[in-house]
């Protein structure tokens, strides 16, 4: 009996901690406080988003609410990205992430007397903007949190009076056309009486609403005041409107010539803008030309159908930047669509003089984006060359995707253009560039696109642009845009134009918007591809760009989403075959070739077989992501390289959006013996054998830059779309100027060089190959040549068959060395890595240096040691390089020449160094028995080396000589071989080390052990999880639960330094922090990382105290305690949710009490956590209208899609 309470009070608990062991994100102090008393709002950082855990100061950036349970922020107070003290916290004493702020309201937020303060509107950031803190949709203790995460916090009104209408602070009306003001009081009033401008014009002795119709003579500010008397307490309420007396809208057609947009012409004096606005009833163009005020005689014409406005200005200084907007029935403030340039009042002052000189200055923030027109313009005059230019075919194109940003450091189109020589040398012959229409702020990917027409600033001017493509064009490089048309961002004029401002979204009558996106993958706005209206802009965007600028033609993101069948969250039925898409997308290509018939149409549609036939059928091309294969391949994990052989499709191992193989490579490459992946050298070889299987075979093929360098930063680094460090100038990876990384290089360069010597063979030639066992082939056969590849992507030398097309004589590419093989099929030997070329005719004499089989002449037995640990040095010299000498194969005698490197994990600084010299025996080596030129050394690395008790030492580095130093040895590509030193120590222990996942645990690293990677860090993260299953050796592949966003300084699995040490430390209840609800698990997995994820912490594959440390440097720590009880989990296929959709209220049918529920939005983000009860209904009526992903975690974890729509 006992027992069972103890259970029962053990789940009790269990519940309570889970459902009410988080604080509150904001309180404040009073809790009754008015709008006029002193108040200190205090501030938790661990609460929310937790995106401000551990700053190291906090600005409030915050206004007020002047309505009754509103949500729109007025008197906002703050300077988002400046650390300028406006709003800075004060961190309450001995709190790591409590910060707090002490003001009075009214004073702070400079309110008018008269005006309610009902809440307060919030949000936190770091000094610099770049983090923010800010809540979890729903209600708390005295506020709430919006569907964007604002918080609110409600001040206390008593009896209150509040002017209800208008609900704008502008107002237009036609002539004699009545404003109909209204006031609400709080309860029965016994008088409350209107004023305007100081008379009474209307009163009531009882109710609690009052109203007067008035009727504005002229156009100004109207001062709106309603005192009232309830319960015998005086109230007041007063608003300030501007009321526009306008004249009616004259109706009249578009005359002739002209188009939306901005329209010039030959007298300089004058423009016509155009407006597409169906259903709106009038327009204004406003700008610096106005004093930024509406005037009638700015008032837009409109044509008789009623769809278009325009109007033509007049008394304009020719070559003179005006900024400028529509204000759409005076309160919608955009810029045209159609614009090409764009005056943004937050990011414009960061572009440089150099990059766009001369920007028009805009700082209006109140009314956002402006757009830009000038008359007298120089026409951009295009070289004769642009008349003869002729872009490569299809099948040959070789594209390289180029994101300006993170190209040049200057992120100017100028920059590329002195850049063309590289690409020129590399052997590519078409340029991709990531969007550079307007997008919103300046760095970004470019997909979040506003402007259609502009080209973005932070690039250059438009000419800038068009010298770029024109210099291209004299180099020989295609222009291929990446065109995002599937949707666009909030900034965009035709989204505000018909904003539908309680949805929080674009209304139901956007002529070019669906209100709901159509498909599960959408960002920003989802266009309406079936709307004519739509069809007309993607049209005029499409012709622009290739008649404007001469660009050769468009890679298409998310095409798989131009659809209006609704497949809602169901991701597989919208990757069915269909045929109204198939239709949409044909339709648009049919207008590009109409304007140029050799325009590329590419697809990032990665949609069903038959449709993507369909398309490629009808001239398109489609991508096609081998990068999973490859990497796969690449870090010695088996990979298949088929379906690369495709000329209806852009095949490539990298893009924008995929994991780099090089990173890969470092990070998950597999070792055996010596041969370890994750080391550079042999990663960067790897990589030059993949560039030649994948741009060896037929079809248009895609690099992402940098790939022919060998980039090996990760793409979730400073976040996904975040900035990557440059390879080349000031401050950079300095990769150009890296001898093994231009030999990458020089090996795609001699790769692409064979490609385009011999594009009729790449074209047409017959293809043989085997590409999914370790051993992988591919054979080409032309009656010009033939081709045979044949590659190693295991990490063991192997003996493999290979087959030839014929006998005779072929040569190595790479080595330029002739063989005259008498027989087709023989046996061949591989190093691990090592692959070839091999032509039927010399097609080059060599590429010395440029590809070379990594070899190690060293092996160390036991391969993972101490300092104290003896150990075994044999050296092979027929796998060392001779480095400029006669080398030691054959030698009478070898010396091992060898130190320590003591400064630095990564140094090659080697002192404490052991050798002579001279024939003097000391490093002396023993030849191994029956192997002329393998010699071996025993040694102790402390005594050997003489090092002191409590000298670290890193690694042992080392060359080889013969006894009077006449020739030596050494490693791969002619340098000392170095091999690592394991320090002594647990670089993982756990207190206590007996432990179940119920009990409360330390973790420790140690960040001076194993790679050193975080020595210094200013932050280390613990990214963990654990194997649920009794399992001997999990792999990386028995994660589960997994605890943390790498690359996000968001302190989930943040660590706390121990003063004065490099150890880290983290405590935590394993059943609770990795949700495990009713299971167990045996393992705990982890790495270790800093806050941006560029740097980690691991060590060499070992064994250590209570766990061990794999290949890929995952490290493992056992649970070695059963639970004495365990939670039931449900069985997941009875699982059901209803109703789904939902308008908040959910049943979950087949989950037991206590099951961990977990809801999360679009963007990732947890809005729901809880465990469930009795009642097994999940309440999500806080929820906003959308797709949410909810986990059901257990034994199993489950995933369903969820839509919420009230």
């Amino acid at each position: 009996m006992m027992q069972k309470m103890n259970k029962y009070l053990m789940l009790f608990c269990f519940y309570i901690l889970a459902n009410y062991s988080y604080g509150q994100i904001v309180k404040i102090n009073p809790t009754d406080a008015t709008g006029d008393d002193e108040l200190t709002i205090t501030f938790d950082a661990s609460e929310g988003t937790a995106g401000l855990v551990g700053a190291g100061s906090v600005y409030m950036h915050s206004g007020v609410v002047t309505i009754p349970d509103g949500a729109d922020w007025e008197y906002v107070v703050g300077n988002w990205g400046l650390d300028d003290g406006l709003g800075k916290m004060s961190k309450v004493d001995g709190e790591t992430d409590l910060w707090e702020i002490t003001l009075t309201p009214r004073d702070y937020y400079s309110v008018p007397e008269g005006t309610n303060i009902f809440r307060l509107s919030m949000v936190f950031r770091s000094a610099d903007g770049s983090s923010e803190g800010k809540g979890t949709p729903g209600d708390f203790d005295g506020g709430s949190v919006g569907s964007n995460g604002d918080i609110y916090i409600n001040l206390a009104v008593d009896a209150y009076v509040n002017i209800t209408s208008p609900a704008q602070d502008e107002v237009y009306l036609t002539a004699n056309s009545p404003l109909t003001i209204s006031a609400e009081a709080s309860a029965e009033v016994s008088s409350m009486e209107m004023a305007i401008d100081g008379s009474t014009v209307t009163s009531v002795n009882s109710g609690s609403t009052i109203s007067f119709d008035y009727i504005p003579s002229t156009t100004g500010s109207i001062s709106i005041s309603v005192k009232a008397t309830i319960a015998g307490t005086s109230v007041e309420s007063s608003k300030e409107v501007y009321v526009s007396v306008r004249p009616n809208t004259i109706e009249e057609p578009l005359p002739a010539g002209i188009k939306k947009g901005i329209n010039y012409s030959d007298d300089q004096t004058k423009v016509t803008l155009a407006l597409e606005a169906p259903n709106k009833e009038f327009v204004y163009v406003v700008g610096d030309f106005t004093n930024w005020e509406t005037q009638d005689q700015y008032l837009m014409k409109q044509t008789p159908e009623g769809d278009m406005f325009w109007l033509e200005i007049n008394n304009l200084t020719p070559k003179q930047d005006y900024v400028f907007q529509y204000w759409v029935e005076g309160t919608t403030r955009i810029g045209d669509p159609y614009a090409d340039q764009v005056a943004d009042p937050w990011n414009d002052s960061y572009i440089s003089n150099e990059v766009f000189p001369n920007l028009p200055a805009y700082d209006k923030t109140e009314y956002e984006i402006a757009t830009v027109f000038k008359t007298g313009q120089t026409a951009f005059e295009w070289a004769a060359t642009e008349d003869t230019w002729s872009p490569p075919l299809k099948d040959d194109l070789v594209i390289y995707e180029l994101l300006v940003r993170d190209f040049v450091g200057s992120h100017s189109f100028q920059d590329v253009i002195d850049s063309l020589s590289y690409l020129k040398r590399l052997g590519v012959n078409a340029i991709e560039l990531m969007p550079v229409m307007e997008f919103e702020g300046n760095s970004s990917w470019g997909y979040n696109v506003s402007y259609f027409f502009a080209p973005d600033k932070y690039y250059g001017t438009k000419n800038d642009f068009k010298e770029f493509v024109q210099a291209a064009h004299e180099q020989g490089f295609a222009v291929i845009m990446d065109m995002v048309l599937n949707h666009a961002f909030g900034q965009n004029a035709l989204v505000k134009m018909y904003w539908d401002e309680n949805a929080g979204t674009v209304s139901a009558e956007s002529p070019w918007f669906n209100q709901v996106a159509t498909h599960p993958f959408n960002v920003g706005f989802d266009f309406n591809h079936e709307s004519e209206y739509t069809k007309a802009f993607v049209d005029s965007v499409n012709t622009y760009w290739l008649q404007e600028y001469h660009i050769d033609g468009y890679r298409f993101d998310l095409s798989k989403g131009f659809t209006q069948v609704n497949t809602g969250d169901d991701v597989g039925a919208w990757g069915q075959y269909d045929a109204s898409r198939i239709a949409i997308l044909e339709r648009m290509a049919n207008v590009i070739w109409q304007n140029d018939q050799d325009a590329y149409v590419i697809l990032e549609h990665f949609g069903e077989t038959q449709e993507e036939d369909e398309l490629a059928s009808s001239g398109m091309l489609l991508w096609r992501n081998l990068n999973h294969a490859y990497a796969t391949a690449l870090d010695g994990e088996g990979g298949n390289l088929s379906g690369g052989q495709n000329r209806k499709r852009v095949t490539y191992m990298e893009s924008h959006d995929e994991e780099r193989l090089a990173f890969v490579m470092g990070s998950e490459g597999i070792s055996s013996g010596n041969y370890n992946i994750a080391d550079q050298d042999v990663y960067l070889e790897r990589a030059k054998m993949a560039a030649a299987f994948n741009l060896l075979q037929s079809g248009p093929k895609m690099i992402w830059q940098f790939g022919e360098l060998g980039y090996d930063i990760p793409i979730n680094q400073n976040g996904r779309t975040g900035e990557k460090p440059l390879v080349w100038g000031s401050g950079s990876l300095a990769y150009y100027d890296d001898e093994l990384r231009q030999y990458v290089y020089d090996a795609y360069a001699a790769i692409l060089d064979l490609r385009n010597q011999y594009p009729e063979v790449i074209r047409a030639g017959s293809y043989t190959s085997s590409l999914s066992e370790t051993v992988k082939s591919l054979s080409i056969t032309h009656p010009t040549l033939d081709i045979y590849i044949v590659g190693n992507f295991g990490v063991d030398e192997v003996t493999t068959s290979i087959t030839l097309p014929e006998t005779g004589d072929w040569f190595d590419y790479f080595s330029g060395e002739q063989t005259d093989f008498s027989v087709a099929s023989f046996d061949f030997d591989l190093a691990p890595g090592e692959f070839h070329i091999f032509t039927s005719e010399r097609v080059s004499e060599g590429f010395e240096n440029v590809v070379e089989i990594y070899q190690n002449p060293v092996t160390v037995d036991p391969p993972v040691f101490t300092a104290n640990t003896e150990i075994t040095i044999t050296f092979d010299a027929t796998k060392a390089s001779n480095a400029g000498t006669g080398g030691l194969v054959g030698a009478s005698k070898v010396y091992l020449h060898a130190g320590v490197v003591m400064d630095d994990p990564s140094s090659t600084t080697l002192t404490n160094v052991v050798g002579t010299l001279t024939d003097d025996g000391l490093g002396q080596m023993t030849q191994v028995d029956g192997q002329s030129n393998k010699w071996e050394i025993t040694l102790t690395p402390r005594d050997y080396f003489g090092l002191a008790d409590g000298d670290d030492a890193f690694r042992l580095g080392m060359y080889f000589r013969d006894a009077d130093n006449t020739n030596q040895a050494k490693g791969f590509r002619g340098r000392d071989v170095y091999v690592d030193i394991l320090q002594e120590g647990n670089i993982v222990s756990v207190e206590p080390t007996e432990f179940s996942v119920d009990d409360e645990v330390t973790i420790t690293f140690n960040a001076a052990l194993g790679s050193r990677g975080l020595v210094d860090a200013a932050k280390v993260y613990m990214h963990s999880g654990v194997v649920t299953s009794d399992i001997e050796t999990p792999t990386g592949d028995d994660w589960s639960n997994i605890v943390g966003n790498w690359a996000t300084d968001d302190g989930v699995g943040e660590m706390t330094k121990v003063s004065g040490t490099d150890l880290w430390q983290i405590t935590l209840t394993p059943r609770s922090y990795y949700s495990l609800s009713g299971s167990d698990a045996y393992w705990l997995t982890m790495v270790f990382r800093d806050a941006s994820g560029a740097s980690k912490g691991t060590g060499p594959a070992s064994d250590f105290d209570g766990g061990f440390i794999a290949s890929n440097g995952d490290i493992f720590v056992q649970i070695p305690l059963r639970p004495s009880t365990v939670l039931e989990a449900p069985v997941m296929d009875e699982v059901l949710l209803y109703p789904n959709p939902s308008q908040g209220l959910i049943q979950i049918k087949g989950v037991k009490e206590n099951q961990l529920i977990r809801v999360y939005d679009q963007s990732g983000k947890e809005v729901i956590k809880k465990y469930t009860d009795v009642s097994g209904q999940l309440d999500c009526s806080n929820l906003p209208n959308g797709l949410y992903l909810l986990r059901i975690e257990g034994q199993q974890v489950m995933t369903k899609k969820l839509i919420i729509n009230k």
